[in-house]
């Protein structure tokens, strides 16, 4: 597959670059990313730029996964990061702490399955983050996602285990409101 661009009035959806690094590192210092996500850990310059120049183009070649950087229509300043993998259609995504609380994610999760859908990529996406990681669960509840409950994570942790995670599934028949049935803390504000 070759990188396809996504855009909408909010967000464009575009290929990492080797520009992007620096504010990468930055963000991947974040202490919720060591907790949450399966970035390595301490997080290093050369981790940024081995994933954008090395895994990002080998992954989009291999169809393994499709990763985009979240950038801003009217700056070209990286924001976050959101992939889909395939088969799994398992996607993942992260964003930079002064840009969270604006919507972007939801967005871009919606940009992304609305193209891996029309597409014929995957028919479903799967969506998991660790138990506890509220942030996380309230973007994919409002993208539409339903949850699926509690399990051990599908992907792995970055010791190699297989934590327990929150569960959820948007099939491409789905509509995208807002799904009861997700844990207490999740729905309160």
């Amino acid at each position: 597959m070759q990188p396809v661009s996504l855009s909408s009035p909010l967000l464009v959806l575009d290929q990492p670059v080797l520009a992007d690094a620096t504010l990468m590192f930055e963000f991947c210092q974040d202490p919720v990313f060591e907790r949450f996500l399966t970035v390595p850990w301490p997080y290093n310059a050369s981790d940024a730029e081995t994933f954008i120049s090395r895994y990002i183009p080998g992954a989009w070649k291999s169809d393994e996964e499709y990763t985009w950087a979240l950038r801003s229509p009217d700056s070209p300043n990286l924001m976050g990061i959101i992939c889909l993998r395939v088969p799994s259609g398992s996607i993942g995504f992260w964003l930079g702490a002064r840009h969270r609380g604006n919507g972007f994610i939801p967005e871009a999760q919606r940009l992304v399955a609305d193209w891996a859908f029309a597409e014929g990529i995957v028919n479903a996406i799967h969506w998991e983050c660790l138990v506890g990681n509220i942030p996380s669960s309230r973007v994919a509840r409002k993208a539409g996602f339903t949850f699926t409950g509690e399990g051990p994570s599908l992907a792995a942790y970055r010791d190699g285990s297989h934590p327990m995670s929150w569960q959820g599934w948007l099939h491409a028949d789905d509509d995208r409101s807002p799904k009861d049935g997700w844990p207490e803390e999740v729905l309160v504000p």
